[in-house]
């Protein structure tokens, strides 16, 4: 989810813009693509359904160390727009306390990794707990879009935050895709985005079994969320 200047930066996946989200947001925050964990689908980056029954043999499980070059192969293939800054914040994440290793999830085939997310903690102002996990960043190899491998990581990584007794998941994500998983519009239930420049409609939360209606409060962006421009 690089201290660097992109603000204004319109994140494209495999050289395309993404006018779909012009479509939803007339005023998109930068980075927005980028932030949505944004799986290749449809026309415009937008997935279409239904989606082709995934490839026999795919494997879920935690990211290992080893797995750390070839993870930032494929976030960089995945964004091409901007591949190193994606990258260098899958690393931020993963060297800030809110990383969470049991839920930085890789899937893969025969041909080694092949799509990678992270869940990791977001904080909370004003509600009953101080932090939440939030889904971001979600990249799947180019080769291995459009067959329903990014759909099944975020199932997984949903049920593993279930497992673990957690009530729910933040997303700030593409309107269009995040429902089917039972994310909602947040604002609804009482939270506060990080920022006013994030899209309503963007802004979502998935409850799960333990969710309470007193966890509501502001979402804060932890320092590794700097490459978002905000």
């Amino acid at each position: 989810m690089p201290p660097v200047s992109l603000i204004g930066a319109r994140l494209t996946r495999n050289g395309r813009s993404h006018g779909a989200d012009r479509a939803h947001h007339r005023d998109p925050a930068p980075f927005l693509a980028f932030r949505c964990g944004r799986v290749a689908g449809g026309a415009n980056g937008v997935p279409q359904l239904p989606s082709p029954p995934v490839a026999e043999g795919v494997v879920i499980r935690p990211e290992r160390d080893a797995d750390h070059p070839v993870i930032a192969e494929v976030v960089r293939a995945a964004f091409v727009g901007h591949p190193d800054e994606v990258a260098s914040f899958v690393e931020r994440i993963r060297a800030s306390e809110q990383f969470i290793p049991e839920l930085a999830l890789v899937a893969e085939d025969s041909s080694g990794v092949i799509a990678h997310v992270m869940l990791s903690w977001v904080g909370v102002e004003g509600g009953s707990r101080t932090r939440i996990l939030n889904l971001t960043p979600m990249s799947v190899r180019p080769d291995r879009q459009r067959i329903g491998v990014g759909a099944r990581l975020i199932r997984d990584a949903l049920g593993r935050a279930e497992e673990a007794g957690e009530p729910a998941v933040m997303v700030e994500g593409i309107p269009a895709y995040y429902p089917r998983f039972g994310f909602e519009q947040a604002s609804a239930l009482g939270f506060i985005s990080p920022h006013p420049k994030i899209p309503d409609d963007a802004f979502m939360v998935k409850r799960l079994p333990g969710y309470s209606p007193d966890l509501a409060g502001r979402i804060v962006y932890p320092a590794a969320f700097d490459a978002l421009g905000y």
